[in-house]
């Protein structure tokens, strides 16, 4: 398989279910796209944006998130976007895994962050970047996980809202177990 811009030559490129484009790109992507929306005086909404918003009736997970991603690269800036090669590229941001099977709908986090994420514990679909699948998982609630990229304004609020979710279907993704996260910290994008 080809490697990504700015990817070692012989590193298998890193995709997202149902997409072909480099998690790395989609990445920078999703910065160039949030970087100038978020604000924090506005959490429920900045990063909400209506041309993103996913379809209501989509087939599946897969096709939602794709739908979002890709359509966003309509977007001068996210689609000149570099891909992010460096922790340092994450420009104080963080990533965060979404484990939608495992979620509870108890509010709190919505209420810790403001309405960042959501009564159902997902993050805005602005900050989407790749939808992943972990076979090897213990547990079937946890085999599917939406990654996104926290705005560095949303990070100390998303952190509460981590704290006070008792299913822990929200984690950065350098405190979760999956091969994502082996796979990132290999390639120099977690610390």
């Amino acid at each position: 398989m080809p490697h990504a811009p700015g990817e070692p030559a012989g590193a298998a490129a890193l995709v997202g279910i149902g997409d072909d484009t480099p998690f790395e790109l989609r990445l920078g992507q999703a910065i160039a796209w949030c970087a100038p929306r978020a604000d924090p005086r506005d959490p429920v909404g900045s990063l909400r944006s209506e041309s993103l918003r996913p379809r209501v009736l989509e087939v599946d997970r897969r096709a939602a998130v794709f739908g979002v991603v890709n359509y966003r690269t309509t977007d001068r800036p996210a689609y000149r976007a570099a891909p992010v090669t460096t922790a340092a590229d994450l420009t104080g941001g963080r990533l965060l895994a979404y484990f939608p099977d495992a979620e509870l709908s108890d509010g709190a986090a919505e209420q810790e962050t403001g309405g960042f994420l959501d009564v159902h514990n997902a993050p805005p679909w602005d900050t989407w970047v790749a939808l992943f699948r972990d076979p090897a998982a213990e547990d079937i609630s946890y085999a599917d996980y939406l990654v996104s990229w926290v705005p560095p304004a949303f990070v100390e609020a998303v952190a509460r809202g981590i704290d006070v979710n008792p299913e822990s279907c929200i984690l950065w993704v350098d405190d979760t177990h999956t091969p994502l996260a082996a796979e990132l910290r290999a390639r120099g994008l977690l610390r």
